[in-house]
């Protein structure tokens, strides 16, 4: 995966510590800060 830009990776910090009204949005923007972090999903 590809480094995220700063404004990426604020955007997906948004939608995880609003709690996205979309369960999968949710997840999926954990996963993509996860990836990029090199930390390991589950």
């Amino acid at each position: 995966m590809r480094r995220l830009t700063d404004q990426e990776g604020q955007r997906l910090q948004q939608i995880v510590r609003r709690g996205s009204t979309s369960s999968v949005r949710y997840r999926r923007a954990m996963m993509l800060l996860a990836s990029a972090g090199g930390t390991a999903c589950r």
